[in-house]
């Protein structure tokens, strides 16, 4: 697995990461006891900090942060770029915030290797640090983002409660088909990073036309990304992906592999009855393993996220040449060579 990272866009996008980074970690020092503790826990475990990535490279699409290197936006200091920093943070706090609650909702005991917040602390905790990052998120965009920015990042929220909803009310049952899986993950992921392109688009001083073909790309985007991650959720290992694997499947959760499975005969009906306990141990998850990989299943999955990230590229096409578009371009390219 190819691990996405920002290194192949810094200077462009580094020196504002660096002080996402740098501004997370003060969230989560400035609360003493258990909230500190609990928030900077997750913050201080990284991540890919995709989204304030996707939020400063779409900024940096517009007129007013296309400079690159040596513009006002390198510089946290910098009147213009305060709103788009603002954002890169709120970004980040928002995804964090739906990870503690993911890992309340999922009963999870590992994240990125490491103990969760409510394995540790309990529900309690778990949910009142979420809270508290959610919180703490809008705050910054009511104050630096504006209206719109603050509407685009509001609505990939309550999308991201349906696509919860959707994913709960669907546990276990072989009627998922893949149009649902596509609606619900693109509610549960994309949403929010279509809307930080989009907000960063606007912080940035893009014009709507522009702001709209990114939040495009960031939707195409999102789908490819969780198609990718599901794919590798059942051909990784627990060790290359930080929890245990087929989580998913474990939980009921069907994702576009097994929905492909479902339809090849003899191996789909071996699925329902699997889907049919409700049960599903490390033996019987062997066996699945064994049949995507005997199928056509895998190469179906890694076929449809392509679709979909070529998808956000052409979003692109309607933009400027210039390094922001470039970077956003190789990131969709980065994303499939996770799962290749």
């Amino acid at each position: 697995m190819v691990p996405l990272s920002t290194s192949s866009r810094a200077p462009l996008a580094g020196p504002i990461l660096q002080e996402v980074e740098a501004r997370l970690l003060q969230i989560a020092a400035s609360q003493r006891g258990l909230l500190g503790e609990c928030t900077g826990r997750l913050i201080r475990a990284g991540g890919k900090r995709l989204r304030p990535l996707l939020v400063i490279l779409s900024g940096r699409c517009s007129s007013a942060c296309s400079e690159g290197e040596g513009s006002g936006c390198e510089s946290s200091g910098g009147g213009a770029c305060e709103p788009l920093l603002s954002v890169a943070v709120a970004a980040e706090l928002i995804h964090t915030a739906s990870l503690i609650h993911d890992d309340i909702l999922d009963g999870a005991s590992t994240r990125r290797g490491r103990p969760t917040i409510n394995s540790l602390w309990g529900n309690h905790a778990a949910v009142l640090a979420g809270d508290f990052l959610f919180a703490t998120a809008f705050g910054l965009l009511a104050r630096e983002a504006g209206p719109e920015a603050l509407t685009l990042m509001a609505d990939a929220v309550r999308a991201m409660c349906e696509g919860e909803i959707e994913q709960a009310t669907t546990l276990f049952d072989p009627a998922v088909t893949e149009n649902d899986y596509i609606s619900r993950i693109e509610k549960k992921t994309a949403s929010l990073l279509g809307a930080c392109c989009g907000a960063g688009a606007l912080v940035g001083g893009a014009p709507a036309e522009t702001a709209g073909c990114l939040i495009e790309f960031g939707r195409n985007l999102g789908i490819a990304f969780q198609i990718i991650d599901d794919l590798l959720d059942l051909v990784r290992e627990e060790k290359a992906l930080g929890k245990p694997a087929g989580t998913d499947l474990a939980q009921g959760i069907l994702t576009l592999p097994v929905i492909y499975l479902l339809q090849d005969g003899s191996r789909g009906e071996q699925v329902r009855e699997v889907l049919a306990k409700r049960s599903c141990g490390p033996a019987t998850l062997a066996r699945i393993r064994r049949a995507l990989r005997e199928t056509h299943a895998l190469a179906y999955t890694y076929q449809r996220a392509a679709e979909f990230a070529e998808k956000a590229k052409s979003c692109l096409a309607r933009l400027p040449a210039q390094p922001a578009r470039a970077a956003l371009l190789g990131l969709a390219e980065e994303i499939l060579n996770r799962g290749s």
